[in-house]
């Protein structure tokens, strides 16, 4: 038996990842603050996330696996925690398209890709996404990129965050379909996988703005100069500043990932909290939600420099008024709103 929160859990031959408590952590600390009573674990496995978000997140949850031993596993921990809940052994996308719930959740053993179509079709109020195909998403694997996200991207420095915005624009646009608009509540990237939590409204009009915040990343792979392209302006694209010919990437969210997290700090600041979950949530909570992080080490790389610390670069960036902090994603990468010409004077000034 295993202990993971306020679950005790068999796992018996079904899938089960020690590593991913960190990252189920955080899921229970938002999904109290994420709307929606009715609760989706449409790839259960063992059951852990279900059978934590009801005891830690009060969340009223359905399970659903397609494997049947998972589905027996399920039971077995259910009566283990003293919980009562419907179970369904049922294709995910077969299941979402028939009943709708107020929260879906997807974590799937590599691309969700194939679900979230349904996932937004089921989904009223929530959806959380996980996605583990890193090498589709940071643009190792292109043509796996354009076959599951219909996205163009290759590999770049800051490529975690390339990725975590092209699931974000996939999921943006199956939503849309359905007359829905996407809130991004948090999203991060660490280690093997990514995963985004986002609040779900029914607004026609709403879905038809979001676009406004859909579009293209142009970068400069000598320079390392990088512009966000409205959809609209794609025509507009012309070649760098440096005269190097510019590449395109996308289509891709540009937007915020992550919403006022004002009430996840006060919970983490407030409670018994794994102190790197605490420090992962409230550095996150300080970060700069502007795209793209620029690479500290590549920067001084391209410049035949010493990199400098990243958190001196930021206070001189603050300094000279600019928006900067580091960024969960990187740990030697900066969120800021200055642009690469700013972040080279300062690497290069030697007094630093």
């Amino acid at each position: 038996m295993l202990v993971e929160g306020s679950a005790k859990i068999k796992v018996e031959g079904v899938f089960y990842n020690p590593k991913m408590k960190f990252c189920r952590d955080i899921d229970m600390i938002c999904f109290k603050h994420m709307p929606g009573k009715t609760y989706l674990d449409a790839l259960a496995a063992s059951g852990v996330r279900g059978i934590r978000a009801k005891l830690e997140a009060g969340k009223e949850v359905y399970f659903n696996d397609f494997n049947r031993r998972a589905v027996k596993v399920i039971k077995e921990n259910l009566k283990l925690n003293k919980i009562e809940a419907e179970i369904y052994c049922e294709e995910a996308g077969s299941l979402m398209r028939k009943k709708m719930f107020d929260h879906i959740d997807i974590d799937p053993f590599g691309s969700p890709a194939p679900f979230i179509d349904s996932a937004c079709f089921s989904a009223k109020k929530s959806i959380s996404i996980t996605a583990t195909d890193t090498a589709a998403l940071c643009g190792s694997a292109k043509n796996s990129c354009l076959r599951k996200y219909s996205c163009f991207v290759e590999k770049v420095e800051f490529y975690p965050e390339v990725g975590l915005r092209v699931l974000a624009g996939k999921i943006v646009a199956e939503a849309t379909k359905y007359d829905k608009a996407v809130d991004f509540f948090i999203s991060w990237a660490k280690e093997h996988y990514y995963r985004i939590h986002a609040v779900i409204r029914r607004s026609s009009r709403m879905s038809s703005k979001i676009y406004e915040n859909y579009g293209y990343l142009a970068y400069c792979k000598k320079c390392l100069h990088r512009e966000c392209i409205k959809l609209e302006e794609l025509s507009k694209i012309s070649e760098c500043k440096c005269g190097e010919k510019l590449k395109v990437y996308g289509p891709m969210w540009l937007g915020k990932l992550k919403g006022n997290m004002k009430d996840i700090v006060k919970e983490v600041n407030k409670k018994e909290v794994d102190k790197n979950v605490k420090k992962f949530i409230l550095q996150l909570a300080e970060e700069v939600d502007v795209p793209f992080y620029y690479d500290i080490h590549e920067v001084s790389r391209k410049l035949k420099v010493s990199p400098k610390p990243v958190s001196l670069i930021v206070e001189k960036l603050r300094d000279m008024g600019f928006k900067a902090s580091r960024t969960v994603l990187s740990g030697h990468g900066i969120k800021t709103d200055a642009d690469i010409k700013v972040i080279e004077s300062l690497l290069s000034e030697c007094n630093l």
